[in-house]
């Protein structure tokens, strides 16, 4: 018996949401949970010097607020990975910018949406923008971000200069371009894609 198409797509979509939760199981554990297990203990000691060197324990506490207030950063930017409220109140084009203002290297978005996006289409770009922003490396990274609608299709593109990026780090995002209906192409130094407007119809429908 031949497969499903639908149960192709459901399968893709499955196997990606499992690739990005254990990436942000990693950014948990190895990251936050971390820092968190250090100000835990620095306010620990800081409680043992309070009466024997109140200067030393002012400063230990100065190091937990500095840890504390990156800690509070890091869960800002996995909260704006997962799903950034712009994408549902000021749409894709706007979340983009916020994206990029936020990014490590300076980046540029061009581009307007006139139609409205679903939001599984917006979540998907949106993903595969930032990972690619987030682990750009080169000696004067920068890179551009487009986006436009053309016959029903949602296309962007990510072009670095002076920066590239490794294909690992879009394989939960493929998934997800694939199991949409889309397609990804993959170049050290650029990213693009096209996704369509419209959901792939129910069996029957």
């Amino acid at each position: 018996m031949a497969e499903n198409p639908l149960v192709d797509d459901v399968r893709a979509l499955l196997l990606a949401a499992d690739d990005e939760r254990r990436a942000i199981e990693r950014r948990l554990h190895d990251g936050i949970q971390q820092q968190l297990v250090a100000v835990a203990v620095n306010l620990q000691v800081a409680g043992t010097l309070v009466g024997a060197d109140p200067q030393a324990a002012a400063r230990l506490l100065d190091d937990v607020q500095a840890q504390i207030r990156h800690a509070l950063a890091e869960v800002g930017e996995l909260a704006q990975h997962v799903h950034p409220p712009l994408l549902d109140t000021q749409g894709l084009v706007v979340a983009l910018r916020m994206a990029a203002a936020a990014a490590p290297i300076p980046t540029r978005v061009e581009g307007a949406l006139d139609e409205g996006v679903p939001p599984e289409v917006a979540v998907t770009v949106y993903r595969c923008c930032v990972a690619t922003l987030g682990a750009a490396e080169g000696e004067t990274p920068r890179a551009t971000v487009a986006v436009r609608i053309t016959d029903g299709m949602l296309e962007f593109a990510i072009v670095l200069t002076g920066a590239s990026v490794g294909p690992a780090v879009l394989e939960g995002v493929a998934g997800r371009v694939d199991a949409l209906g889309g397609v990804l192409e993959l170049a050290p130094a650029r990213v693009a894609g096209r996704l369509p407007l419209t959901t792939r119809p129910l069996p029957g429908t």
